[in-house]
């Protein structure tokens, strides 16, 4: 293995062991054609206050997450530091929300803006406007941010919408987009679409739309969900 093979902030590896006596060229072919040959084993990096906000700058220059996202993955290295180093668990989570304080007013956490981005990518992708509640509520965003995030998702569908589609539920403009995406109901072959009637209907029951908006949209022609789709595909 290259020493100078770049690591991540997640481990660090174990000292090399000493070189052995002997003939170098030997061992050196004995360890390549060994089956057993295994690569030295990796320890977990112990936490301090720097290696928390490395870590952080790490994950969010790859990943949009919130707060509490971030902060469940810190408090997981800090289980592991305690236990593999015996670091003070109380003191790590004071670095800890030293350093999500830091990110937040350094920008890069904002559970606001990340509320709404999130919500305007699932509706986009079909998924109902409860779904995307429960979505955000799981990754730790807190009730209010939530009803504001829905409150301007609709508002941002509606100004989207054609003017013949105004002042309709956008959840309903949610379910089209995930038949268009599936290929359900008036996106299917005319021969078999009568045919896969109850399996679309189903299949948008589970998604978490009602009977009467699965019904409209699995009923529905190409030509009367175009403008319904305007909401989605403008926002």
């Amino acid at each position: 293995m290259n020493d100078k093979q770049r690591q991540g902030p997640e481990t660090v590896a174990l000292e090399p062991e000493k070189k052995l006596g002997g003939n170098a060229r030997f061992a050196s072919s004995g360890a390549k054609n060994s089956k057993n040959t295994q690569r030295d084993p990796k320890r977990p990096r112990k936490v301090t206050r720097d290696y928390l906000m490395n870590y952080a700058t790490w994950y969010l220059e790859r990943f949009t997450a919130s707060r509490a996202r971030l902060e469940k993955l810190m408090r997981g290295k800090i289980r592991i530091s305690a236990a593999e180093y015996g670091t003070d668990p109380e003191e790590a989570v004071q670095w800890m929300n030293s350093v999500l304080s830091a990110c937040e007013k350094a920008g890069f956490i904002n559970d606001d803006a990340y509320a709404k981005g999130r919500a305007r990518s699932l509706l986009r992708k079909g998924k109902a406007i409860r779904v995307i509640a429960a979505d955000l509520s799981a990754r730790g965003i807190a009730a209010h941010q939530i009803d504001q995030a829905i409150t301007d998702l609709k508002a941002e569908a509606e100004q989207a919408a054609y003017e013949e589609v105004r002042g309709t539920d956008p959840n309903i403009a949610a379910a089209a987009a995930y038949a268009r995406r599936r290929r359900l109901g008036p996106w299917r072959r005319p021969d078999i679409r009568e045919e896969k009637r109850d399996k679309d209907m189903a299949a948008l029951a589970r998604q978490g739309f009602g009977y009467d908006t699965a019904t409209r949209i699995i009923n529905s022609d190409l030509e009367e969900l175009s403008d319904l789709l305007s909401m989605i595909d403008g926002i």
